[in-house]
């Protein structure tokens, strides 16, 4: 897990650096790195470059950042910061059975990629309830 928490005034004016370098590179496969004088090209997936983009301008905008692999298994502590909210909310989720889960003792542990799509059915089923309700107040001409 790569983690970068707080980022310094000084490694956000460096990741805004890079991100400049890199916006007028749209679909370059290999990046020129130096280290110690020594120059070399790198080969990198699309797919890699464009998560090297999100996680420069995060840091660039001094958010931290986090790269956790999606098969990752997570706390229910760190489940539950992922969807911001309380552990005890995230464990009844878990038990009512909405995410699977399983226990390392008496510890639950949940994978990260379960985590994720049950936060985007979750957000899904919050932006259907947002049109009906948008439509509903159209219909009665509430200005909506």
């Amino acid at each position: 897990m790569l983690d970068v928490t707080n980022p310094t005034p000084e490694a956000a004016r460096a990741a805004e650096v890079a991100l400049r370098s890199l916006s007028g590179q749209v679909g370059a496969t290999s990046l020129r790195v130096r280290k110690a004088g020594r120059e070399t090209n790198v080969e990198l997936p699309a797919e890699v470059l464009s998560v090297l983009v999100e996680v420069l301008g995060q840091i660039a905008n001094g958010n931290g950042v986090r790269v956790v692999a999606v098969h990752a298994e997570l706390t229910s502590q760190q489940a539950a910061d992922i969807l911001n909210v309380s552990r005890p909310h995230l464990v009844k989720v878990l038990e009512s059975g909405a995410i699977p889960f399983h226990l390392v003792g008496t510890h639950r542990r949940v994978k990260l990629g379960d985590l994720l799509a049950y936060k985007a059915r979750f957000e899904a089923e919050q932006d259907a309830a947002l049109a009906d309700l948008t439509a509903e107040a159209q219909k009665l001409g509430l200005g909506y």
